[in-house]
């Protein structure tokens, strides 16, 4: 009898124990925010981004409490000198997206139109260059933009403007 108790206790122990180490991190938003640092190739500013660690535990990344799933990445001040990866498209319950000072350039990706979810995108102060993408009307849940201070030409497209949210510029 007390052997069946041990090993009772024993199992819930050790089950308590996998759960405790057990990663919170989707692997499919994982391998997208890997794919992020691969592609900007920055070894300084995404030290804790190692894929033996949940990747709720990075810096820069947030996870929500409950679906586990990424909802912000928030990265500043760096010197990337490379164009938005396109694989931000691949972290479909993303609210936050910032890219704040960092030397990003070329274009902003039509990928970004697959963050549904997203509600505050913040590229200011980057190098990004043409004109601003009237594809960002597609992001129905924005509420701000932040794009000041990049290279951008032209005039902010009427679709923004006439976004059915009350979108904040900067």
């Amino acid at each position: 009898m007390a052997t069946s108790h041990f090993l009772i206790l024993a199992f819930l122990f050790l089950s308590f124990i996998s759960l405790a180490f057990a990663e919170r991190c989707h692997r499919n938003d994982k391998k997208a925010l890997l794919k992020i640092k691969k592609d900007l190739n920055n070894a300084y500013d995404f030290v804790s981004w190692d894929p033996k660690i949940d990747c709720c535990e990075w810096n820069s990344v947030k996870c929500d409490e409950k679906t586990n799933r990424i909802t912000s990445v928030a990265i500043s001040n760096s010197d990337l000198k490379l164009p938005l990866p396109a694989a931000v498209g691949d972290l479909p319950f993303l609210e936050t997206l910032s890219f704040y000072k960092t030397n990003l350039t070329g274009q902003i990706p039509i990928v970004i139109t697959k963050l549904s979810k997203l509600i505050f995108l913040d590229l200011r102060w980057n190098l990004l260059s043409g004109p601003v993408p009237s594809f960002l009307s597609q992001l129905k849940n924005l509420n701000y933009i932040g794009l000041s201070f990049n290279n951008f030409t032209g005039s902010i497209p009427p679709s923004l403007s006439a976004s059915q949210n009350s979108v904040g510029f900067c």
